[in-house]
């Protein structure tokens, strides 16, 4: 549970950490590769001999109605309340007494709206169309896409071929993780790997799941190794262990567009007894 606690809290890396420092990597840059990034801005004026391009976005989201409690808690108050009163109809009139309570609930009511919200992000650009400052929410944009710099929350999932180390012959394997970063090039995840394979026993698998690092030392390419528990069949899938052990794995984005990427992916476990893997090819968002 410790490991689970730690994965929720990763993806602490984006916000205001992270516009700043997409923010940082755009200057020296050209204003042409930012557009091709970005494409063209909304708006250029000008400031001097520099030029000021604007890039906005717009969003609109709806506001339930809602009750609203003072200080968020409910009062009630309940006061005595007695009536007295004579009616006048028919003959003589009828004197009329009455005792109760009166329940007082304070609160509000708030009815719902729409809202609009526009977000922008500022450039500033030299008379020789280099990139001097960014000001705004250059996060949603993004940075060079060369740059090893990676955000929030991460994920992937691959498929491929396995086996194991009691099998001779591959089979159908995959995977996934999910987890955040920690900063621009240390994520942690918790992760799942499924490898099979056969031989003349029979079929044989093994899973294994855990909490991983993950490193980036190049844009392109991850490193990942963790503790986990690994749970093997013997082929026949006979003799099911439950032992633990540890994972590693390598990632290389073949193609990358911003935060997706297309990869060839390596996986390993292992254990005191017994180890597996897998080769694939996986779809990753980091």
């Amino acid at each position: 549970m410790r490991g689970l606690a730690l994965v929720c809290l990763a993806g602490c890396y984006t916000g205001t950490p992270a516009n700043r420092d997409v923010a940082r990597v755009w200057q020296g840059r050209t204003n042409a590769e930012l557009e091709t990034r970005w494409g063209a801005p909304q708006a250029r004026d000008r400031d001097g001999d520099a030029t000021v391009a604007t890039w906005t976005f717009d969003r609109t989201h709806i506001e339930l109605p809602k009750g609203e409690l003072p200080n968020g808690e409910l009062h009630v108050a309940s006061h005595p309340v007695v009536v007295d009163a004579v009616a006048t109809t028919g003959p003589g009139g009828e004197r009329v007494h009455a005792e109760g309570n009166l329940l007082e609930v304070a609160g509000a009511f708030h009815p719902g709206a729409i809202v609009h919200t526009s977000t922008a992000a500022v450039a500033l650009v030299d008379p020789a169309g280099t990139v001097e400052r960014i000001d705004g929410a250059a996060l949603h944009w993004g940075p060079p896409n060369d740059v090893n710099l990676h955000w929030g929350m991460i994920f992937g999932a691959h498929i491929g071929m396995g086996r194991l180390d009691t099998t001779s012959t591959p089979l159908p394997s995959g995977g996934a993780y999910a987890g955040g970063m920690l900063g621009p090039t240390l994520g942690l995840v918790g992760m799942f790997d499924l490898s099979a394979g056969t031989s003349d026993a029979g079929g044989a698998m093994g899973m294994a799941g855990g909490v991983a690092a993950q490193w980036w030392p190049m844009n392109r390419l991850w490193l990942r190794a963790g503790p986990a528990m690994l749970l093997t069949f013997d082929p026949g899938f006979v003799n099911a262990a439950l032992r633990p052990g540890v994972t590693a794995g390598a990632s290389y984005a073949v193609l990358k567009i911003g935060v997706l990427a297309i990869d060839l992916r390596a996986e390993l476990a292992a254990g005191t007894t017994s180890a597996f893997g897998s080769l694939g090819v996986g779809i990753a968002v980091n």
